[in-house]
């Protein structure tokens, strides 16, 4: 309570973030630890929250955007600094996470949790771990049981690093690569999925699916044939976002508790429950091997240097979409 006073920041904090994203105790504790009531809106896509803050008026005082989200954010001078030196926790974040290329030296975000977009396959039906996105999309075997993510920014980037490309750097002959590789692809998908290649890897629909490792970790669980591996030509990543918007009124508040789910103890109830890879070291130092030595959650295989955060483009969007209804795949 005396934290926040000394703020001169009335203890109340508006907290936009997605749908049971915090541990069960995690603002119960937060609370006894500063004297700060937190309120919670929850928002359906990171289209929705950024509509809102674009908008003004929300009274937000903490969001968590996906990091090309946060990136646009920072680009249009959504998002207020992060002062390091209100976070002595911030140590606790691993060295790969001081300094990512969306927002350099973490000065408007700090990573809340990661996700790297690989392939989660049936090792009762595929005779070995897929080595790759090339293979995936090409083949041989599995015709017909393979799914890939609906979502067009994805969809491109995953055949970019097919073809040996960077998932960010396009020009026009690249999208036409891109688009080539895709038509040949579709003729052995399946599905293409919109968050749910966990749940039809789960029914048996399909044997291979494209998506992120934090989807699949707890399906895992439930059927021990099911696995993840990261694709030679390297995983695509992306980091939901702690963020002060520029608009707060209680950046202070919202500093304190940043820091709080970067503690050890706060970072591990968040982790433990939502079981999403954590950037947090001291938090996943103190959880159970059944999370901190998850296969799915922390890939033993981590391509070096090969993997790419996806970047915020609209442009580069608009192109896929379009490609996307010349191949006729509905939106």
């Amino acid at each position: 309570a005396g934290l926040a006073a000394c703020s001169r920041e009335a203890p109340q904090l508006s907290l936009a973030i997605w749908q049971d994203y915090l541990g069960e105790t995690t603002l119960t504790d937060f609370r006894r630890a500063s004297g700060i009531d937190v309120t919670v809106t929850t928002y359906a896509d990171n289209a929705q929250l950024y509509a809102k803050l674009k908008a003004g008026g929300h009274g937000f005082d903490l969001v968590v955007p996906s990091s090309q989200w946060a990136e646009r954010l920072i680009r249009e001078d959504l998002l207020a600094p992060i002062s390091h030196g209100r976070l002595p926790n911030l140590a606790n974040l691993e060295p790969a996470f001081a300094d990512l290329p969306y927002d350099p030296g973490n000065a408007h975000s700090v990573p809340y949790t990661w996700l790297a977009l690989g392939i989660g396959y049936r090792k009762s039906k595929v005779a070995r771990a897929p080595g790759g996105w090339k293979e995936l999309l090409e083949g041989p075997g599995q015709a017909g049981r393979i799914a890939l993510p609906a979502d067009p920014a994805q969809l491109f980037r995953i055949a970019a690093k097919a073809l040996g490309h960077s998932a960010n750097q396009f020009n026009p002959d690249r999208v036409k690569q891109a688009e080539a590789e895709l038509a040949r692809a579709l003729l052995r998908i399946k599905a293409l999925h919109r968050d749910g290649g966990q749940d039809l890897l789960l029914r048996g629909e399909v044997d291979l699916v494209a998506l992120w490792n934090g989807d699949l970790a707890q399906v895992t669980l439930e059927d021990p044939d099911i696995a993840f591996t990261l694709p030679s030509e390297g995983a695509l990543l992306s980091c939901d976002c702690l963020c002060i918007p520029a608009s707060s009124k209680r950046p202070g508040n919202a500093h304190q508790l940043i820091d709080f789910l970067l503690s050890a103890e706060g970072g591990a109830g968040v982790a433990g429950t939502i079981w999403f890879p954590t950037p947090n070291h001291a938090a996943r130092e103190i959880l159970p091997a059944d999370y901190s030595r998850n296969p799915v959650l922390f890939p033993a295989n981590r391509p070096a240097g090969t993997s790419e955060f996806i970047g915020d483009n609209p442009a580069l969007d608009a192109q896929f979409t379009a490609a996307m209804q010349r191949l006729q795949v509905p939106q």
